[in-house]
């Protein structure tokens, strides 16, 4: 048997360690067996791929849930929920090497010693929120995790062709995989669900409709709509004030936040 380097350290299981989120509920928003069976197929074989689509379709889902079937598989998988730079995917490979001693090297020897372990047994990172690319960042992922090492996914948000042209030279050599728009039925089913845990009021049927059209096939757009709704100010004689609360939910869809339109606190009013 041939002995683990001196800088792999033997005592952690690379299987039992997961920084998963809490996943709960994937399985009503990807009723896909094929499409999850071919991600997982073609990430274990090392394939890089982009995965895209409008922001609150269920990327970071995805990938959550991706993350949790690779580490029922003993597959070594890491995550990244914000990929930023080189830094970002180094991290994920931390988190799917655990075993690998990189805390006291420099972070070039760190990523040399990870890039072994990927070698010596195949993994999968997982890349969420991917919103710039560096040189550095492509030149790591063409050169060292190509090839069958690693697979990788990066997930980035796409709402418009403007986004779309602009993802194009963040490729970093991968195919592109649009990640399908949830259907009606599961929106409704979902809809209902999070009215009923939330205890909301029940929904005429018309704003039912109008909300799952605004969703645009969207279920992240639906839990941040229904969080919103359990404030009073989108209620008005047991109807909701529906344009303000879509608009609102666009706004922290997109910018996880409204803070964006709040004045500042230290602004006065004007006399």
């Amino acid at each position: 048997m041939v002995a683990n380097p001196p800088y792999v350290r033997s005592a952690a299981p690379a299987a039992g360690i997961s920084t998963r989120q809490d996943c709960r509920g994937s399985s009503m928003l990807f009723e896909s067996p094929e499409f999850l069976a071919s991600l997982i197929t073609r990430l274990r074989s090392g394939e890089h791929l982009v995965l895209y689509g409008p922001r609150g379709v269920g990327k970071s889902t995805l990938l959550a849930e991706l993350e949790r079937r690779f580490v029922d598989l003993r597959v070594p998988c890491g995550r990244s929920s914000i990929t930023t730079s080189l830094e970002s995917i180094t991290h994920a490979l931390e988190q799917a090497y655990p075993a690998v001693e990189t805390r006291e090297v420099r972070r070039r020897t760190a990523r040399w010693r990870l890039w072994s372990a990927a070698d010596a047994r195949a993994g999968v990172i997982l890349l969420d929120h991917l919103d710039c690319v560096s040189n550095a960042m492509v030149s790591f992922l063409r050169r060292r995790l190509h090839g069958g090492i690693v697979g990788v996914l990066s997930a980035i948000d796409v709402d418009d062709q403007r986004e779309r042209e602009q993802m194009r030279p963040w490729r970093l050599g991968a195919l592109s995989v649009r990640i399908p728009l949830t259907p009606r039925r599961q929106l409704r089913r979902l809809l209902l669900t999070r009215c009923r845990s939330l205890r909301l009021p029940v929904l005429h049927p018309d704003d039912e409709h109008r909300l799952i059209n605004a969703s645009r096939g969207r279920p992240g757009w639906i839990v941040q709509c229904t969080a919103l709704a359990c404030d009073q100010r989108y209620w008005s004689h047991e109807r909701l004030l529906f344009n303000v609360l879509c608009m609102d939910a666009e706004v922290v869809v997109r910018y996880g936040t409204l803070d964006l339109l709040r004045p500042p606190a230290n602004v006065e009013r004007a006399s």
